[in-house]
């Protein structure tokens, strides 16, 4: 088993998600315009489809859900040509950003609260994706861009998939977790404060095992990246 120093890692990925979600833009995205919906009872899941951006989802207290967004563009006109739509599919709250065909330099930043039993699968192509609180399945990809989840609770029933083409992955789980682990990258190091088992091959690492019961599984996986898992 190989054991690695978690703390300036996890806090080093962290940095990286959180940082797109906190309000740092690129000079071509001047012009914003903001977007506001809500629903009174949140559904099962929240899904979320965009392509260009950041998306900062966490758990609160109440029923509902609160879906706040910028669109940004060159200009005024590039970021109102941009449309969110917010509609019920099944059991799910599906949230999509709409890009015009022509559209460049335009991104949309999310910030998002649901309820914490909410199931969360977020879908974007490029930029960060920062969820915390929650204590159902997590489901978060991005193409481009680093993932940090900090869960409510990982036990009984629960799902957690974190995947990045190129990036990085930070996962926070509560002391009292009980999962399975499964975790890869194809060029970049794995860390962790928990009892895995931590293979390095020349470029890449993978790692696995369980803590507790092993009850929630827990897939993580990075194409180039490195992957930080942390007990509290």
């Amino acid at each position: 088993m190989r054991r690695l120093r978690l703390w300036p890692l996890y806090a080093i990925l962290t940095g990286l998600a959180v940082l797109p979600a906190a309000g740092c833009s690129f000079d071509y995205a001047r012009a914003s315009e903001d977007f506001h919906a809500s629903v009174a009872k949140a559904p099962a899941t929240i899904e979320v489809h965009n392509a260009i951006g950041a998306i900062e989802i966490d758990a609160w207290d109440k029923p509902g859900a609160q879906i706040d967004a910028e669109k940004r563009g060159s200009t005024p006109e590039d970021a109102h040509a941009i449309t969110i739509s917010v509609e019920p599919n099944g059991s799910a709250l599906v949230v999509t950003s709409h890009f015009p065909t022509n559209s460049t330099n335009s991104k949309v930043e999310y910030t998002i609260h649901a309820p914490a039993d909410s199931n969360i699968d977020i879908e974007q192509s490029i930029g960060a994706i920062k969820s915390e609180g929650f204590t159902a399945n997590v489901h978060e990809s991005t193409s481009t861009g680093a993932i940090a989840a900090k869960m409510g609770t990982l036990g009984s029933g629960q799902d957690v998939k974190l995947h990045a083409g190129v990036g990085a992955i930070a996962l926070q789980i509560p002391a009292t977790s009980s999962a399975t682990f499964s975790a890869s990258t194809a060029v970049g190091a794995i860390g962790s404060n928990l009892p895995l088992t931590i293979t390095r091959n020349v470029v890449g690492s993978s790692a696995t095992g369980s803590i507790g019961r092993g009850d929630a599984k827990v897939d993580l996986t990075i194409a180039t990246g490195a992957i930080a898992i942390q007990r509290e």
